[in-house]
């Protein structure tokens, strides 16, 4: 029997109320409270008796130091999965958050860190931002500056405004026009291309068509290499882990110093997200769904955002398991496409 099966309608909607008192109180429920508060036309006895039934199937718990009931796991995943209604973002909820999006940013680092900033305010919950890959993306330049006479600036730029750059330090003597006339040779041969599909240009072909010694080409291209690699890492943005710490849940110092501890990890913090990455869909964890330990203690809700295809990285709102589902659905579901308009935006405007 599958769980959508094992419940009859009686059982669904007594779950239902009980989780969303639950949500709304942190308090365990009773059945006294279920009947004040939802007009399901059942006396508390009848309520009692079903929600002896629903502790025996899993759904609900009773915590040793109260009579009422709270949602296991089990009783969330099947919330979620069947009985939460859609939640409509308000007129002004939406307005708010497209306004504090739009053109917020002028590069693609920027509007990550925005991004994690707004909806960790807007939620109330902790946010997850995984940059996209890149890997499929323009180069839309490479340039080789002289800073003095022994440092060159390498700089790379791909589509979406991402810049790359780095240092390379040498002790040759060098005319500036050499360098100028070697960096639009090398953006002649790799400008234009994808990033997975350039191998650095053969190192003999540049010295016999430059005036540069061959051991500072092969500097210069080697930092080449080093900003495309760079541009390709994943980079992990987390903002309003403190957060956490206004729900009752985590009151207790110690569980909340671990799961600070573990959402301080950017390991951690890009395996939740990464299996995300792998989905076109929405995610949603619960509990012990999650593999590490303090992780347990709460859920987490992921999805992807990406730019015709090619741009694909990951948002994520973590919360305790009584998280507000239906309310961080609607909304991360909400800021994916305000991510993925301004995503468009910034690579239009940078080529």
């Amino acid at each position: 029997m599958t769980w959508e099966n094992e419940l009859n309608d009686r059982k669904k909607t007594i779950l239902k109320s009980i989780i969303d008192v639950y949500i709304q109180s942190a308090q365990p429920v009773g059945s006294r409270t279920i009947a004040r508060k939802h007009d399901l036309g059942l006396g508390s006895a009848t309520i009692r008796n079903e929600m002896a039934d629903l502790e025996e199937l899993g759904y609900i718990t009773q915590p040793h130091t109260s009579a009422g009931r709270v949602p296991s796991d089990k009783g969330y995943r099947f919330y979620v999965d069947h009985l939460m209604q859609a939640y409509q973002l308000a007129y002004d909820e939406a307005i708010r958050l497209r306004q504090a999006m739009e053109n917020s940013a002028e590069e693609l680092n920027q509007l990550f860190k925005r991004v994690c900033s707004i909806v960790s305010s807007f939620t109330g919950y902790p946010t997850i931002v995984i940059s996209p890959q890149l890997s499929e993306s323009l180069i839309k330049s490479v340039q080789v500056v002289a800073i003095d006479e022994t440092h060159l600036l390498v700089v790379l730029v791909v589509e979406g405004g991402i810049v790359s750059n780095r240092i390379v330090r040498h002790n040759e003597n060098v005319e500036e026009e050499n360098i100028i006339r070697f960096s639009n040779a090398l953006n002649t041969k790799i400008s234009g291309k994808r990033i997975s599909t350039v191998s650095m240009p053969d190192t003999l072909d540049l010295i016999l068509a430059s005036d540069l010694p061959g051991t500072l080409i092969s500097q210069i291209l080697d930092a080449v290499k080093e900003c495309i690699r760079r541009v390709e890492s994943t980079d992990v943005y987390l903002d309003g882990a403190a957060n956490l710490l206004n729900y009752p849940e985590f009151s207790d110092l110690i569980k909340a110093r671990e799961v600070l501890e573990i959402l301080s990890e950017e390991d951690v913090i890009y395996n939740l997200a990464r299996s995300a990455m792998q989905k076109p869909s929405l995610e949603v964890r619960i509990g012990s769904e999650n593999e590490i330990g303090p992780m347990k203690e709460l859920s987490v809700v992921t999805t992807v955002y990406g730019h015709e295809g090619r741009s694909t990285g990951a948002i994520g709102i973590i919360g305790p398991t009584r998280m507000t589902y239906s309310r961080v659905v609607s909304s991360i579901l909400y800021i994916k496409d305000l991510i993925n308009r301004e995503i468009m935006r910034l690579f239009s405007e940078h080529g």
